[in-house]
């Protein structure tokens, strides 16, 4: 069964949300907007806790990530594997 018009724009909102919250400056934007309500004081203790936890769950990420492009770019620049690989 076809989509009707408004269901196809729906489904395409969505997608576009999604990716949206995919994308990491938008993380950044959304986890930078909660912070500024911690700031004024708009945010409960377990609240400020949970951003806490979340904040450090995507630092650790990045760095995971920038410690395998930095391993892929020293492979890439001298053809063999990084030192701390072996």
């Amino acid at each position: 069964m076809a989509l009707t018009p408004a269901e196809k724009q729906k489904r395409y909102r969505e997608r576009r949300k999604e990716a949206e919250q995919a994308n990491p400056d938008a993380v950044e934007r959304a986890l930078l907007e909660e912070v500024e309500r911690r700031e004024l004081g708009e945010m409960s203790e377990e609240e400020r806790l949970a951003l806490a936890d979340r904040c450090a769950d995507i630092a650790s990420n990045l760095l995971i990530r920038s410690r395998h492009l930095s391993r892929i770019a020293f492979r890439l620049q001298t053809g063999s594997d990084h030192p701390t690989d072996r």
